[in-house]
């Protein structure tokens, strides 16, 4: 039988937006033979929001913009162990193309956001 789908709402949906699905939330020191990646947390964050969107959006932007430092950090953290010859080097390719990638992401949607706000000033009423 099929089910009528209700309307979402707007706290819903941004918590679905915002959900915490970031790999690198959680800083781990990296010990020899643990794997590429440090384990991701067993459950996502609750999302609370404050009342403000924009300060919600923002402040998720900023916990993002974290995790891409932490990749950053982890990365390089890798290829020094490369170095002494505690890691492997495709664990340390892999590690530094996806910290490119979180941070092409990151600068591409700033820029988009920039543009965004610019385009939003702009607006003659």
């Amino acid at each position: 039988m099929i089910e009528a789908i209700g309307p979402i709402s707007a706290e819903t949906r941004l918590a679905q937006l915002l959900g915490n699905d970031d790999l690198f939330s959680q800083a781990a020191p990296i010990e020899p033979g643990s794997g590429i990646f440090p384990a991701a947390p067993a459950a996502p964050s609750p999302v609370n929001f404050t009342g403000n969107a924009f300060e919600d959006v923002l402040s998720k932007a900023i916990e993002s913009l974290n995790g891409v430092s932490r990749a950053e950090v982890y990365a390089n953290q890798l290829a020094e162990k490369y170095i002494h010859g505690q890691a492997e080097l495709q664990d340390v390719m892999v590690a530094q193309a996806k910290m490119n990638l979180m941070a092409q992401l990151a600068v591409t949607t700033v820029t988009s956001a920039v543009n965004t706000i610019k385009e939003i000033t702009q607006i003659q009423i």
